[in-house]
Formats: structure tokens, sequence, C-alpha cells
């Protein structure tokens, strides 16, 4: 049995819950100053500092159980574009013993009441530019209007922000007895997991608590000197920037400058005026930075690392950035189902390409179709096992029973090889179905759902075609139309446009529409992808020859 693990020494996980965990003292909260800015609202200067987030979260925790009358285990879903007292919503209700279930703001209808249908949410919170398509939500699930709460200083459309609910005092004893860190639901966040239409992972709070510990531990000060403060663009919904802006950057009591999405100019503006030392990208920011004359304009360099997840950020990406940026640039491999990253690369010592190695406390298996496991050098699906993995997704027995072994190793659907000679695992290739595009899942699956509802169309298949210029992957339809509809620009144009129509930006054919005779399929009925991709890969391979001649 060939099991690898990590080559740092285990560390102990804390039996508590996340908001005793950050709040309680620590070697950084007790060096670091309590009453210097933490969250920094990168628009307009406001800030709060560790301090008064402790005394806010707390009073409006209180707030919640005695003024609105949350319980244990009610759900509470949270649609906004960042804020820079996001992270004082998620502690008070993490305090008030509730279940937050973030989710994006740029979602469609149908997208917001799946999440808040499927996650049996009591309350929302968002603001006030999605109130009048949340307040339907709200109603077609039986939550009444005083149960919708706002982000800001101000109630709107007869909306009170969730500030006001806070109550006199912040008295909360620490640990929180009630919670059971290794049970209780600290978040529920949507993925399409392998396949298939958005899921919600369970995780719990001892996730995230061993997430802080063992990723704290792996980094050591590559990202956590005194002195450091991070720029917030990723967003607070997607676990990227929750683990990294929120959680982990409260229990090192690290600043973070916060803004709603991200602006290159603006970014380029805050990393100069607030002397930022970690940028925390996805990888089309690498090629943006590397490739748009703004960033010549400001001084970055006061950057001293880049940390680069959500998708592989391609060597010579990596080469350009760095002509602009000297600071080095550190990748990692992970999963919202992971509770985020659990594999990184080692800044300075890493090979071009790699992924990294296993942090403290996690196992991985490489196992071939059969299920039979391999030793170094040869390429399977990662199989994991750790303090990190989900409790599993909610309400979905079928996809807990394809996603994790009998012996509870949860199989990620990406395909990857342990090198023996440097000891570090290289990524190769994917399983599982679903395009990432700049970070953000997209399940072909319901695509071709959407695809297949059309009139016009007698069958298709959508898969990811990698654009280098983008670094990221981007939706591409293959149609087969009835036999009485034309193959022209104006059909493919209309079946685009139908797609942009009911789905949110991520989810658009950037790939375009291409029409076909047939889909390629098994006996069996299943999609045969690479037979696709193969197309692709043939169509690329004779772009980049007629561009040589």
């Amino acid at each position: 049995m060939t099991i690898f693990t990590s080559p740092k020494q285990p560390v102990a996980i804390p039996d508590t819950d996340i908001y005793s965990f950050v709040f309680s003292p620590n070697v950084f909260n007790t060096t670091r100053p309590q009453d210097r800015p933490l969250l920094i609202d990168g628009l307009t200067g406001d800030s709060l500092s560790f301090a008064e987030s402790k005394d806010l979260s707390a009073r409006i925790a209180n707030g919640w159980k005695e003024n609105v009358g949350l319980k244990k285990g009610d759900v509470v879903a949270v649609f906004a574009p960042n804020q820079y007292d996001h992270a004082i919503l998620y502690f008070s209700l993490l305090a008030a013993q509730c279940t937050v279930s973030p989710g994006n703001p740029s979602y469609t209808e149908d997208e917001f009441n799946h999440q808040v249908q499927k996650s049996g949410a009591k309350t929302i919170v968002t603001v006030p530019s999605l109130l009048p398509v949340l307040k339907r939500i709200a109603k077609k699930n039986k939550i009444p209007q005083e149960m919708i709460f706002l982000f800001g200083n101000e109630s709107f459309d007869g909306i009170r922000t969730f500030k006001s609910i806070a109550s006199n005092h912040s008295d909360i004893r620490l640990p929180i007895q009630e919670i059971q860190a290794a049970d209780d639901l600290a978040f529920i966040c949507f993925s399409s997991g392998t396949t298939g239409v958005a899921k919600g992972v369970m995780l719990t709070h001892r996730n995230f608590v061993a997430q802080m510990v063992m990723v704290t531990d792996f980094e050591g000060t590559d990202s956590n000197q005194k002195k450091d403060i991070i720029i917030g663009f990723l967003p607070f919904f997607h676990i990227f920037g929750l683990t990294t802006l929120v959680f982990r950057a409260f229990y090192s009591n690290t600043p973070v400058v916060v803004i709603p999405k991200y602006d290159l100019e603006l970014v380029c503006q805050l990393i100069e005026k607030y002397k930022i030392t970690i940028g925390p990208i996805v990888p089309p920011v690498a090629v943006h930075f590397a490739k748009n004359d703004i960033v010549l304009k400001y001084d970055l360099s006061s950057l001293r690392i880049i940390s680069s997840g959500a998708a592989p950020l391609g060597v010579e990406h990596i080469d350009a950035l760095q002509l602009r940026i000297q600071a080095p640039v550190r990748q990692g491999y992970g999963m919202t189902e992971t509770t985020a990253g659990c594999i990184y690369q080692k800044v300075g010592v890493s090979p071009p390409g790699s992924t990294g190695v296993l942090i403290s406390n996690m196992k991985c298996k490489i196992v071939n179709e059969q299920g039979e496991e391999l030793g170094a050098d040869q390429a399977g699906e990662v199989l994991l096992k750790g303090p990190v993995i989900m409790k599993g997704y909610l309400n979905d027995e079928k996809a807990n029973k394809e996603t994790f072994t009998r012996d509870g190793w949860m199989r990620t659907g990406d395909v990857a090889k342990y090198d023996s000679k440097t000891g570090e695992f290289f990524i190769v290739d994917r399983l599982k179905e679903l395009i990432k595009y700049k970070g953000y899942q997209v399940a072909p699956a319901e695509l071709e759902a959407l695809l297949m509802s059309h009139t016009s169309i007698a069958d298709c298949c959508v898969v990811g075609v990698y654009d280098s210029s983008q670094a990221t992957e981007i939706p591409r339809a293959y149609v087969v139309l009835q036999p009485y509809i034309k193959n022209n620009k104006i059909t493919t144009d209309m079946i685009s446009k139908f797609v942009e129509d009911n789905v949110t930006n991520y989810k658009k054919l950037r790939g375009g529409v291409r029409v076909i005779d047939k889909v390629p399929k098994s006996a069996s009925g299943k999609i045969l992808r690479r037979e696709v991709k193969e197309w692709i890969r043939q169509e690329q391979i004779s772009e980049t020859s007629r561009a040589r001649l």
C-alpha cells in the first residue's frame, strides 16, 4: 500500500469552534497590536481593528439570538460583493451557532433560489441592489421580509441592516460549549463537485480550524510576518477568499485592504498606497498584471509574495509576471471540498510546474481506474484524507457515495503523479468534467441541460477550452442542430445569446458555439468528452502552425 504523507510533522488541531479559536489569545494577536486597522475599506478608508471586530461581532451575535430569534443550526444565506465588514457578519453568525451559506451576488434568479432552497436558509443578508430579486426568492421560500438584512449603515426599502440588531452587551463565554467542532456545520458552500449542478459542501468548525493551523504551520514566515498587509479582492463567498482573507488573516491578526471586486488600476493604487506585501490572486489576474501597462504606472515593489490558486498558473505566465513584479509566486492545490488548499509549493524550492507537497496531517493515495493503488511516478486519480476534508454534500447520498470510498478517502477527480526525484506532486489531467473559468466552477451538465431546452438543438456537448491569453478555461458548446435549422452565424449567435440570458456571467459560452453532425458517445450513451477535447487539441496545433508561417 502506497500512501503519501506530508514532509511536515503532524500538528495538533484544537477541538474548538472557529470564533473561539480566532479570538482567544494566540502568538499573533498577543504580539501584534489589537488596535491597529485590521479590516480596511479600500474605497473609503474606513476600518475596524481586531479589538473592535471582536466586540462588534460578539454584540451582533447576541443580537441574532436575542433580537432576531436565530437558533443553533439555522442557516443564513449571504449574497453580496466583498464588504469590509463581511468578516464581522460571518463571525457574528458563527458565534450565534448559526451556519453560513455564502453565494455569488451575480447569480441568476434560479441560481439564488437553488441555493436558498437547498440550504434551507431561514435568513438572507445582502446589499440594496439585490433586494428586488432576493425579496422574490424569500417569498418563494417562505422567508419573512423581516428576516432579510443588509450590509451598510442605513436601512433601505423597509429592510434593516444586520448591525442594527446588535445587543448592548458583548458577553460570549469562550470556547462556545454548545458547538461540537467536528460535527456542527460552520459553512455550506456551494460547489459543482465533480459534475452536475451546484451541491452544498458541508464544512465544519473543525475543518476551518484545521485549515488555519495546518496552512499557517506550512507557510511559516513566507506569508506571516508582523508588518504584512494583504490585498483583498478575491470574493469572500469563494473558499480561497474565505480562508485566506477572512479566517487566516484574523487568526494571524494581519490587515486586509478590502475591495468589492477586482479592478486592476484600483488594486495597483492600493498596493502602492498601503505598501501591500501579500497578493492572493487567480491566474487571469497574473496575466492581467503581466500584460496591461496600467501596472507600469505604480510602485508595486512592496509585494514580497504572490499566492496563486483556484486553477494552475503556467510557467510562461509566471515568467511574464516576474518581469514586472519580483515577488516569488507560490501555487496551491485544493477545492471547496478540502476547505481550500491542502497541497502547496515551497517558495524558492518547488520546481516549475509542480503542485507542491502535502501540508501536515494530510494523506494522499493515487489510484488507477480500477481503484488500485499506484506508486511514485505513476499518474492516477488523487484521493485525499485528513482533517480539512468536508463532512459531505448536503442531502445528496448519491454524490457522497460517488465521492467517498468505503474506507473514507475522498476522490478529487484530478489526475496527478508523485515525482520521486523532487518529492512533489504534479497535477497532469482532470477526470472530472468540471470547467474552471477564472477559478469559478462551470458544470457542463448544467449548460447542456439548458441548451437541450432550446427547440433548435437536437444534441450537444460542452467542454472547457484552455485560453492561454487569459490563463483559464472557457466553456465551448458543440451542438447538433435540428434538421430544419440553418447552420449559420445567426443561429450560433442566437444560441450564445440564449445561454447568456439564462446563466450568471462566468458560465457564458466564451469559447463559442460550434455546429457538428454528431456528438461522440459510448455504447451506453455517455458523452466521450476526450474525443471532443482531441478535436480542440488538433485545432490548436493547426492554429499554432499557421501562426508560425
